[in-house]
């Protein structure tokens, strides 16, 4: 793929040694920049793939980038660091976890989760303000909020309670309410140090310490900041102005002397400051750095020019608090595409004309074929003002795919499955009970009969449950129909049936049986549309959050989940819901944030009123003392600055066509003022005319509710585009295509006694391999362990079952512990990545283990399968399509072919060999290649036969099933 890099792009990927700011404004190229640097540094043998550590923010921006890598490179990237910051922040805590007296095996507190713990120790904290006891826990999130803001800035627990110190002994005969603020802010020193305490004894870190305990480690083990500077010669950093203070610091302490750091960023696209990210990283880098070498990227490669100078307008007002200005460079954007078309702004008497207006606009550009439903996206401040826009949408029968970051409990399919789970945990709650027997699952034919077992409850001061106990005894209730009488009774007969269930088998193995053994989950798949595949896939969603309780809780039942559950809806948890599939032929609508870095031909900005965007900015509850933050003060108002670079952010998304939208009647009693950004972006003094109306109609609409969607068309994956692909997915998808489906990307939810046996010898393996390459003891005590933790009680037949497997597993792992302690031999890799692309196709994965023996590269992988004869485990080695890929792999991101292939056999302690060979390795390009070819064409036509069907976990399900 060969790609004409522009002039100053040239300087900034040809770059030699030393700092280097690419100053990468809107649509100007940075990905494509950053990540040529990172290919001319290896071809040019500046370094070595493992020797550039490149970090970003998202898993998204990191995938984008490895894949651009990889087109880039001749051998793939399986060395080169592409990750997040605080992925690398896990990596490093967790290989020199014991220098700071750490557990290795630390679990990561999500902040939902962050609550909870919280909560759990919350009058173990020295609080007396913040601990009110007429609500104990009003203070905890904002309380989180300080610490998290603290780490942050690079504020240690220890230097907060030292400030503290300071403040009192400074201060002298203090008035009362001075008094009162030092007595707060000791509660907050003391809760931080208090709560780093209590993390630290339970093995336990946060997102924040994953950036905070590095730099701790670095600053007092500067052994092992050299260890870690030696590795990377070059670091390179995304997204640089969404950094915070400590991010940076770290990134300083690991450039060392010769600061051969690249960043890349654009002031006026910091727009994460209520994430803490400190615009003056940015504005200060030169000052830090004096001689570093400044590259300014200007050409726009995606907006007309009259989008770019009315953006251009509207920033300038975040003047002098610009690097701009502060750096005396000119960030005028050009274009390099043409199209004039001005930036149009319409002003509507209501809500509802101005959402209808939005949809006409797109019905009609669509049905005069100039532009496809998935060329327009409609941007909104907050997820709340999307309703009206998509009521609209709906009203001309306008397909769209919102994109949001919250809802997954308020899905109907979600809410179905915890009211199930809120039944089985406490049957007297008549609220879950009524939704459950009301629901789509049970079909109730008649409401009304539903209605009345309520009113009898209520008359009683009985439960629901009580009263339908008494379906065929209570006089009150002969009246009730027939088929409303077998309904219920199937309702009470399931709930008793999975409370028995419950009393021995995990949440999520009962909630598995409930969707499978009533059909939910085959009809969901019997009956194709996209709103089914999102509603599988929501509920695949929430069976990651119950598996995630799974790690966590000292016993796993339904009654204990309930309980977590509402902890983390009380906390504010509320996952986003599934999305569909980006592909999708339909208009986009999403947030204005959740739009940075993605671009359409057509943009609406919506809803654009002063105090909805600019947004009214609200204080925290516990703010960080400002004598702490280390970041710059600015002149302006920091709020409306950053309000106004997420406008600016907004405009950018436009590549042909942009429209900024507001309306005079939201609803309220006064007339809402049309937003100063807009009138600061078209250079006018005010906008009061309404220049669109609604007639008698569109006001009726207003209360139309918001219904189904209806689908869009699927395109095939174009040729041109990378396909990511795993020997999993190529596995599943030549065996069954509608398996591959239900697993990649329905991602339906699979529990089995083998999956679970599995995972946890492999767990107490690769303990066992990495502490071996890092040169760590380790004991069969040890292995055992991680053999423990890793355990789940899903999917076993009986208690017996379990009991025998598990201690099955115990057994392979000591005879594998003994054999690997006779050997001195060192892996060479260990659970290494690697990645490779074969024509379009991206194929990733990792090495289980590699070893280099006398110069002979053998590729291994464990397995927990029962193979006893030999002749049957070198066969499974030689049709390995798993260990192939491998070898593929290693030959392409190597340079050199691998010399043979080794499935080790735990149980029975044999080895099965191949020896790798050109033929086999055709075998698996072909093979490769095939499973792409289908997945491109989304074909997921089933392929059934006897012995797939009966070893595949979705034959209960699955309409094609052979049974």
């Amino acid at each position: 793929m060969t790609v004409t890099l522009t002039q100053k792009q040239f300087e900034a990927v040809r770059h030699d040694k030393g700092p280097l700011l690419i100053v990468a404004g809107a649509g100007t190229g940075k990905t494509m920049v950053i990540t040529h640097r990172i290919a001319h540094l290896i071809n040019s043998k500046l370094a070595k793939p493992e020797e550039i550590l490149a970090v970003t923010f998202t898993e998204k921006a990191a995938s984008e980038m490895s894949e651009r890598v990889d087109v880039l490179l001749p051998y793939g990237f399986s060395n080169v660091q592409i990750m997040t910051f605080h992925a690398f922040g896990d990596k490093i805590l967790r290989e020199f976890a014991l220098e700071l007296g750490l557990n290795p095996d630390f679990q990561v507190l999500s902040q939902a989760e962050q609550t909870i713990f919280f909560r759990e120790h919350l009058f173990e904290f020295p609080l007396n303000h913040y601990r009110p006891l007429s609500d104990p826990a009003r203070f905890i999130q904002a309380m989180l909020n300080v610490i998290s803001r603290a780490k942050d800035e690079d504020v240690s627990a220890e230097q907060y309670s030292e400030y503290v110190s300071q403040l009192r002994i400074g201060t002298q005969e203090p008035a009362d309410s001075v008094l009162e603020e030092i007595e707060r802010q000791e509660e907050i020193a003391g809760t931080y140090q208090k709560y780093q305490a209590l993390m630290e004894q339970e093995g336990k870190v946060d997102f924040g310490d994953q950036v905070g305990q590095v730099l701790h480690l670095f600053r007092s083990r500067p052994s092992v900041l050299e260890k870690v500077r030696r590795r990377y010669r070059y670091i390179l950093v995304d997204e640089f102005q969404d950094t915070n203070y400590a991010q940076f610091q770290m990134i300083r302490l690991l450039g060392g002397e010769p600061a051969n750091i690249t960043v890349v960023g654009d002031d006026d696209q910091s727009i994460y400051k209520f994430r803490g990210a400190a615009i003056s990283n940015i504005l200060n880098f030169i000052k830090i750095y004096p001689l570093a070498r400044q590259v300014v990227l200007t050409d726009n490669f995606r907006s007309t020019q009259r989008i770019l100078d009315t953006a251009y307008h509207l920033i300038e007002h975040n003047n002098p608090d610009r690097l701009e200005v502060k750096n005396q460079i000119d960030k005028r954007l050009i274009a390099l595409s043409e199209g004039e078309f001005p930036v149009d702004h319409f002003h509507c008497d209501t809500l509802t004309t101005e959402s209808d207006r939005v949809a006409a606009i797109i019905r009609d550009a669509v049905d005069n074929q100039k532009y496809a439903y998935s060329d327009f996206a409609i941007l909104v401040r907050a997820n709340g003002d999307a309703e009206p826009f998509l009521r609209a949408l709906n009203m001309r029968d306008i397909p769209w795919r919102f994109t949001g970051n919250r809802g997954l409990y308020s899905r109907s399919e979600v809410k179905l499955l915890i009211s199930f789970l809120r039944v089985i945990a406490d049957p007297q709650d008549t609220v879950a009970l009524y939704h459950l027997a009301s629901s789509e699952l049970y079909e109730l034919s008649s409401m009304e009969d539903l209605n009345l077992c309520i009113s009898k409850a209520r008359a009683r001061h009985s439960s629901l449950h009580a009263l339908l106990k008494q379906l065929d005894t209570d006089e009150e209730l002969k009246d009730l129909s027939a088929e409303s009488r077998i309904t219920l009774k199937k309702v009470m007969n399931d709930i008793q049936k999975y409370r028995q269930e419950s009393r021995n088998q995990i949440t999520g193995h009962v909630l598995y049986q409930f969707i499978t053994d009533t059909s939910y989950l085959r009809r969901l798949t019997q009956q194709e549309s996209v709103e089914n595949n999102l509603k599988i896939r929501n509920i695949a969603n929430f069976f990651d959050v119950i598996w995630a309780f799974a790690q966590v809780a000292r016993e796993d039942r339904i009654v204990h989940f309930i309980q977590y559950l509402d902890l983390l809806i009380e906390a504010g948890d509320d996952p986003g819901q599934a999305e569909a599939d980006p592909d999708l032929d339909a208009v986009h609508v999403l947030t204005v944030h959740k739009a940075k870095g993605l671009e359409w031909p057509v943009v609406f900005m919506v809803s654009l009123l002063q105090n909805k965007f600019p947004h009214t900015r609200r204080r925290d509850p516990i703010e960080l003392p400002l004598e702490l933050v280390k970041e710059d003060h600015f002149e302006g108002d920091t709020h409306l600055l950053e309000e106004r670079r997420l406008f600016y952010v907004g405009m950018t998304r436009a590549k042909v066509r942009l429209y900024l939208t507001s309306a005079a009647d939201y609803g309220g009693v006064r007339k809402r003022k049309v937003s100063q950004f807009v009138l600061e972006a078209l250079d006018r003094p005010q906008i009061d005319e309404i220049n669109v109306k609604s007639g008698a109609e569109e006001r009726i609409r207003r209360f139309a509710p918001v219904h189904v969607t209806k689908t869009g068309n699927m395109a095939p994956i174009p040729e041109h585009s990378i396909l990511n692909i795993s020997h999993y997915q190529v596995d599943d998808y030549l065996t069954c295509a509608l398996k591959y489906k239900y697993v990649h990307i329905l991602r339906l939810p699979f529990f089995h006694h083998t999956i679970v046996y599995g995972k946890a010898v492999h767990a107490a393996v690769e303990t066992y391999f990495k502490s071996k390459i890092h040169e760590i003891p380790v004991t069969l005590e040890v292995l055992n362990k991680s053999y423990r933790d890793a355990w789940r009680n899903i999917g076993f037949l009986s208690r017996e079952h379990e009991e025998r497997r598990f201690e099955a597993g115990l057994d392979a792992i000591r005879r594998f512990f003994e054999r690997e302690q006779r050997t001195e031999a060192i892996p060479r890799y260990v659970e290494e990545p690697f990645s490779f692309m074969l024509e379009m196709n991206r194929v990733a994965g990792r090495w289980d283990r590699i070893d280099d023996r006398d110069g002979r590269i053998i590729i291994i992988d464990f397995k927990t399968s029962a193979v006893f004869q030999q002749d049957d485990a070198d066969k499974r080695a030689r049709e390995s399509l798993q260990l192939t890929i491998y070898a593929m792999a290693y030959g392409e991101v190597c340079g050199t072919p691998a010399d043979r292939l080794e499935l080790h056999f735990l149980e029975s302690g044999l080895i099965g060999t191949a020896e790798v060979t050109q033929k086999l390795l055709d075998r698996g390009r072909d093979k490769i290649l095939k499973a792409a070819e289908g997945i491109r064409k989304r074909d997921y036509t089933a392929t059934p036969s006897y012995m797939t069907c009966r070893y595949c976990a979705y034959a209960r399900i699955c309409p094609s099933a052979v049974r």
